[in-house]
């Protein structure tokens, strides 16, 4: 016990210094009552693996003190004014601006994605017109104090829409009060929206407005100590598969992965609605199977009768010589008449659901037509301004203003692209991206590289080196994705880079093979970063070195692009000598 004295020394030296105050408030799967009284949910589990490591790894015993707060604001309120640091707030708690003001949050277990729904059978809305529209004669529902509130205030705010708002307790679920409206709406979480979907729930998702948060944790009081322990814990490949396997018991593994890698991804409101029509088609060949097996039950039902008319008929020969046995055959033809009356009805409910099945597929057809239609339209807009102004002014403009104006057409285009891919039928029914075989020379998609990133290498006077193959430069592979994967690795390079450094981006060609380096005087990798470099959401040791965001997404979109086109992606690096990246394609 000397040896651990150290450690509790830092949470304090009162009586419950082995103990974690975990208020919490109703919120399904996060945290909720079982039938026994007990706390069941993705939080409590992951509290008790929390409890598990620091004994194992740290040898810290301590009692896990759960407190069941009267709202949902109560739990922000006491961690804001706590003055004990062992206090943690636990019930899906989104990491927010706000509330980092005045509490820390340790890294977040699941990414935080808020949808906007709509009553069923409430229009789809195209622009923000037409939800300024639809919301001026619809009521919104939220709870007080949550970051769904402040969302709608900050809807209300950008669009200057004038909608009544409908404050719910915080035990109640904004989900089920607008599905017994059919003129309310509001923010729900994805997860809960998407379980809702699963189980054939109807509401209207709206596409506009999909938000990504900064992610779920547990909220605690500034200067707390827990703090580094729960990233430690959360870090750990061991502890890490065992949050997944936690995850993924509460809200599917094949959801819990969804939500995992749209978040890395730039389509979010396509993905979410692929997922969509996934969920629906699985509810169709689920409806589909009921049909076949009421069409094979409807068969036996006419065999059944068949034969039943033939014994029928054979009795009634005998009963015809027998008086006595008329009233039997009398109530067996009422019998036989119900049944037949029962077919009927049967039959006519699989016409009518056959019908609503034909109705959900056309809906679905003109969705994805919809959504192609008016993602593409800005971009022709954005790519035929810019050709007008070209053509116009192009006397008129400086050399800086022409490479602008260029880049800004050669980004529509790009994007534009990329929406084809993505909304490529195969694509969307395959939920996949179509690689492309094209001619490629690779001596333009490495300047399109350079002309791009050298004014931002320039801002921390890095000079960044562009060095072609002598020979071999035309290779068969998709541009769009070597471009995207080229970027992201110079992007970084650049990112965490010291001023007054070199990036390097070189290509070694062969006959049958081209391998592209990104070379920089970076900080290097450890040996732990190695391991977890191709991770999403991984924060590695070093540091952007010009206040640049950093999502730990970059080197996964590398990874996953690479590996669509074929080839294969790594790293030599040591600690404190900058890194080299390599990307080998078939020629």
């Amino acid at each position: 016990m000397v040896a651990l004295m150290p450690v509790f020394m830092t949470f304090g030296q009162d009586s419950d210094q082995n103990s974690l105050d975990l208020y919490w408030y109703t919120s399904a799967p996060f945290i909720y009552e079982n039938e026994e009284g007990g706390l069941d949910g993705i939080e409590p589990e992951m509290l008790q693996a929390f409890q598990t490591f620091l004994k194992v790894e740290k040898g810290i015993v301590v009692d896990l003190n759960w407190k069941k707060t009267t709202n949902f604001s109560k739990i922000l309120e006491t961690v804001r004014e706590a003055e004990n640091l062992n206090a943690i707030g636990v019930s899906a708690l989104s990491i927010t601006e706000k509330r980092l003001e005045y509490a820390d949050f340790p890294n977040p277990y699941l990414p935080d994605i808020t949808v906007l729904i709509s009553s069923n059978g409430t229009p789809i809305v195209r622009s923000y017109e037409e939800m300024n529209d639809m919301m001026s004669t619809m009521s919104a529902i939220t709870i007080r104090e949550t970051k769904y509130e402040s969302m709608l205030l900050n809807l209300k705010e950008q669009l200057g829409a004038n909608f009544n708002i409908k404050y719910i307790d915080s035990e109640s679920n904004i989900l089920d009060g607008v599905r017994a409206s059919n003129d309310c709406f509001g923010f729900i979480d994805l997860p809960v929206y998407m379980m809702h979907i699963e189980n054939g729930s109807e509401v209207t998702r709206q596409n506009f407005f999909t938000v990504k948060g900064l992610g779920y944790s547990y909220i605690m009081p500034k200067g707390s100590q827990w703090k580094e322990y729960f990233n430690e814990f959360l870090s750990r490949e061991k502890y890490q598969n065992q949050i997944s396997d936690i995850i993924s018991n509460y809200l599917g593994e094949e959801l819990y992965r969804f939500i995992d890698d749209i978040y890395a991804g730039e389509e979010l409101g396509t993905s979410i609605l692929t997922k969509e029509k996934e969920m629906q088609l699985a509810l169709i060949k689920n409806a589909n199977l009921q049909l076949e097996q009421e069409t094979a039950t409807k068969r036996i039902l006419i065999v059944g009768i068949g034969v039943t008319s033939i014994f029928l008929f054979a009795i009634g020969y005998l009963f015809y010589r027998n008086q006595k046995t008329t009233t039997i055959l009398v109530g067996q033809k009422d019998q036989i008449e119900d049944q037949q009356e029962d077919i009927r009805q049967k039959n006519e409910q699989l016409m009518n659901r056959n019908a609503q099945l034909v109705a959900l597929n056309e809906e679905k057809n003109n969705l994805v037509r919809i959504l192609a239609h008016d993602i593409r339209s800005p971009l022709s807009q954005i790519i035929m301004v810019t050709d007008i102004v070209n053509q116009q002014m192009s006397g008129n403009l400086s050399e800086g203003e022409a490479k602008l104006l260029n880049q800004v057409t050669a980004s529509a285009e790009r994007i534009n692209q990329m929406v084809t891919k993505i909304l490529d039928v195969d694509g969307l029914e395959g939920n996949r991206i179509k690689v492309l075989q094209e001619r490629v020379d690779i001596r333009v998609i490495m300047r399109d590289v350079g002309q791009r990133y050298r004014p931002i290498a320039a801002k921390k006077n890095i000079e960044l080196v562009i060095e072609f193959c002598e020979n071999h430069n035309m290779i068969r592979t998709d541009h769009l994705l070597l471009l995207l994967v080229l970027e992201n690795l110079v992007s970084n390079a650049v990112k965490f880079s010291s001023p007054d450094s070199t990036v390097e981006l070189r290509a070694e060609c062969a006959y049958d093979s081209v391998v592209f380096k990104v070379c920089d005087e970076g900080p290097g990798f450890s040996e732990e970063d190695k391991k977890k470099l191709f991770n999403r959401f991984q924060k590695l040791s070093a540091k952007p070195t010009g206040g640049e965001v950093s999502t730990g997404l970059g080197l996964s979109i590398v990874k996953k692009y690479v590996t669509d086109l074929g080839g294969k992606v790594w790293v030599e690096s040591v600690k404190g000598n900058g890194s080299t990246f390599f990307v080998k394609l078939t020629a």
